[in-house]
């Protein structure tokens, strides 16, 4: 990890800000609805690029508010949403873990979510985005992080070490609490889904973060013609 990349100062202030608990109390308003979309070209929604405010981990609103981005994360099917993408502007995150290569697959919350430390390495890989309705692309993200949060209810800051694919995960996600989208980090342009799907997972099939395509099967041989009968005799 890179020592010079140390916690900047508004990752100080927030982590001051939290344990001095001067913190805004989630509001009634502050319901998730669906996922806020937009196609490339099109203004990009004023949630999509506002800085979240912290949360409160000790909020007794904030597990309601888990609950209810985790309906709309598993209606997507993604495997990552922040609350801003359901226009709920707060530092909270659901990352799914794990989906790559194989592991322990879970769903955790991150409450106030800072990456505190990046590796030197990094690799360009595919992403897409919930909210962009318009295709993916290759971003370049760092292959391993020091992640920090809040547990829910309160308690010590936990330190998370993530990598390769759950690290690209964070770090997209991270994005959306300062209002940042993949498509500001996209290098050169955007393909169908199924494109980049496709790309993506004969990628990730080099890495060895999925096994081999099954080869497909060999064709039936054609059933043998019957012989023909032997000449009647004269």
């Amino acid at each position: 990890m890179h020592a010079s990349r140390l916690l900047p100062l508004a990752a100080l202030l927030l982590l001051a800000s939290c344990a001095h608990g001067g913190l805004r109390p989630l509001a009634e308003k502050e319901r998730p609805t669906s996922v806020v979309t937009f196609k490339p070209g099109e203004p990009v929604p004023a949630a999509l690029r506002a800085k979240a405010e912290p949360v409160d981990p000790r909020d007794p609103q904030l597990r309601q508010l888990i609950d209810a981005m985790m309906v709309e994360f598993e209606r997507t099917g993604g495997v990552g949403l922040a609350a801003p993408q359901v226009g709920v502007s707060r530092r909270l995150v659901l990352i799914k873990l794990g989906t790559r290569p194989k592991g322990d697959v879970r769903v955790e919350a991150f409450v106030n979510p800072i990456i505190e430390d990046v590796s030197q390495d990094s690799e360009l890989d595919w992403e897409a985005c919930l909210s962009v309705d318009g295709g993916g692309g290759q971003v370049r993200r760092f292959k391993r992080i020091i992640l920090t949060y809040d547990p829910v209810g309160g308690g010590s800051r936990i330190r998370a070490r993530l990598a390769d694919w759950d690290a690209r995960i964070a770090q997209h996600e991270v994005d959306h609490l300062d209002g940042v989208l993949f498509t500001d980090k996209v290098a050169g342009r955007l393909v169908p889904m199924a494109e980049m799907r496709k790309r993506r997972d004969e990628l990730h099939r080099k890495r060895g973060w999925l096994p081999p395509e099954a080869a497909a099967p060999a064709p039936a041989e054609p059933p043998a013609a019957p012989s023909a009968p032997p000449p009647a005799d004269d």
